[in-house]
């Protein structure tokens, strides 16, 4: 694997392979000692928005396995800054950014292994991140029913469909029919209790500006618990601690959200680890 720009194209050996891979580095990440030495003489790139959880992310995967991690924030040309770090001799790069059409033209003109950091369509490493949660706090993702909710991180239910079905699981995302503006992909439902029924795991995506809660989670506080009651019992939570009960906001005990950072950096470890084996 040279490059990694989404997740739609992956067979479920080569899937299986980066999970298995993403398994062995948690084990460093939850341990005290956390230096490998895979990335020894590696640089990783990384080009962003601003500073963000995935940003850092990307830098502690690198730090955990011996590389030099590079990042910078808000620039005007993301193809020319790409270009411009390929030619400083960087080993990776790892951009975010909203053009599709970058990471093509970087994965063709550069040396560098690419890695899509987020764009409007996909996000590789966060659907990873995902995939090796529901592992953990769903033991594995065979045969699952997956709901999703919300429509900020919309750039993940592609990814997340496609990988889900390899491993014969299903995601459906409840959209309310009031949303006219987000595109719909995969399985889309209106009736938010239908989705949430017999649910084996929620992810949350959050909400985008000016987005009603109400709208999309069953009150102006976040999902309730009466939703998540009537899916399986101890149902993981991702994206999210948190659900309403009455007019009481509390936590969900089964939340996998703090499990889900530090399986967002197993997950880079791995993806950085894969390309440089490339």
């Amino acid at each position: 694997m040279k490059n990694l720009l989404s997740l739609t194209d992956i067979t479920r050996t080569e899937l299986n392979d980066l999970l298995e891979l993403a398994t062995q580095m948690r084990r460093m990440v939850l341990a005290d000692y956390k230096r490998g030495p895979q990335l020894i003489g590696q640089a990783v790139g990384g080009v962003w928005k601003k500073p963000c959880t995935a940003s850092a992310a990307i830098q502690l995967a690198t730090a955990y396995l011996s590389g030099t991690c590079v990042p910078l924030y808000d620039v005007e040309d993301e193809l020319a800054q790409g270009l411009a770090l390929d030619s400083m001799g960087v080993s990776t790069l790892v951009m975010q950014c909203d053009n599709d059409n970058i990471f093509r033209t970087l994965s063709l003109r550069c040396r560098a292994g690419i890695v899509n950091g987020g764009s409007r369509r996909y996000d590789p490493i966060g659907v990873l991140a995902d995939l090796l949660t529901l592992c953990v706090k769903a033991d594995g993702i065979s045969n699952l029913n997956v709901v999703a909710v919300g429509n900020r991180d919309a750039n993940k239910v592609e990814e997340l469909t496609h990988c889900l079905r390899l491993f014969g699981s299903d995601l459906v995302w409840y959209l309310p029919t009031e949303d006219m503006a987000t595109a719909r992909r995969g399985v889309v439902l209106d009736n938010i209790r239908a989705a949430f029924a017999g649910a084996d795991a929620v992810i949350d995506l959050g909400l985008t500006a000016f987005s009603e809660y109400d709208k999309y989670y069953g009150s102006s506080g976040g999902i309730t618990r009466d939703l998540m009651d009537t899916a399986r019992v101890h149902c993981p939570l991702l994206g999210a601690n948190t659900v309403v009960e009455g007019a009481l906001i509390k936590e969900y005990e089964y939340s996998a959200l703090s499990a889900r950072h530090g399986c967002y950096v197993a997950a880079a470890m791995a993806v950085l680890y894969a390309l440089q084996r490339k």
